[in-house]
């Protein structure tokens, strides 16, 4: 749910079903970015875990549909919709993903997982047949790199993707300079270290006045970590 927010007081929840579509947007534009972020900070993101999709995604979800981009008159299940694009774009499935990544792949469930109840529901699903194992359902299943919100497979694309991204994008690159940025625009680039710094840049004074954390994608009411007054790019590795 979205809250809508009127000083220090929280005054109206918001289902999210009523954010979405057409009546959505308009409802979203006139509440405001600065609501919107401040809601969202006070919320904590879904872990990337099996059984986890919202109910609103499952069960009402409506999306745009046709090319005057109206609202669909029946729902749409997200989970299943996702596995259903994979399939039929021909997306490997989580071993043969995890071979074309140089990865071991998994021989039995118990390779994926020491929950013994996701084994059951994989078992009960797939069989016995490891190959089988659906990409997506194998990286929720996975288990996780510890200090981390993903599974190892998708940590590996996260390394590749953000590697391309950084020597790929001219604006990182070649036109990272004044002449693209203009002067004042470059210097503010390099003095910015987090996000919290990008949000106060926008929106002058919010996280002095909702943001007890020490970072702006923790939940926001969270009690900070110490202050360190070293810039990042001096710190010491950990």
């Amino acid at each position: 749910m979205l809250i809508e927010t009127n000083q220090n007081l929280c005054f109206r929840r918001i289902p999210m079903m009523e954010l979405a579509g057409n009546e959505g947007e308009r409802r979203l534009s006139r509440i405001g970015t600065k609501q919107m972020l401040v809601s969202m900070g006070h919320q904590a993101c879904g872990a990337l875990t099996l059984w986890n999709y919202p109910s609103w995604t499952r069960d009402h979800l409506f999306l745009p549909d046709d090319i005057n981009g109206e609202d669909r008159p029946d729902p749409v299940d997200l989970a299943a919709l996702e596995i259903y694009r994979d399939r039929e774009r021909g997306v490997a499935r989580y071993n043969e993903f995890r071979r074309n990544l140089l990865m071991i792949p998994i021989s039995k469930w118990g390779d994926l997982t020491d929950d013994e109840e996701v084994t059951a529901a994989l078992q009960e699903v797939y069989g016995d047949d490891v190959e089988k194992l659906d990409l997506l359902v194998g990286l929720h299943a996975e288990k996780k790199i510890k200090g981390f919100a993903i599974s190892e497979t998708a940590f590996f694309i996260f390394l590749l993707m953000a590697t391309r991204r950084l020597e790929a994008d001219p604006l990182f690159t070649t036109n990272f300079n004044s002449e693209t940025y203009t002067k004042n625009g470059l210097e503010w680039v390099n003095k910015t270290e987090s996000l919290k710094d990008v949000i106060d840049h926008h929106f002058l004074g919010m996280t002095k006045k909702w943001m007890r954390s020490s970072s702006a994608f923790s939940v926001w009411d969270l009690q900070p970590n110490g202050t360190n007054c070293i810039p990042l790019y001096l710190r010491p590795a950990t």
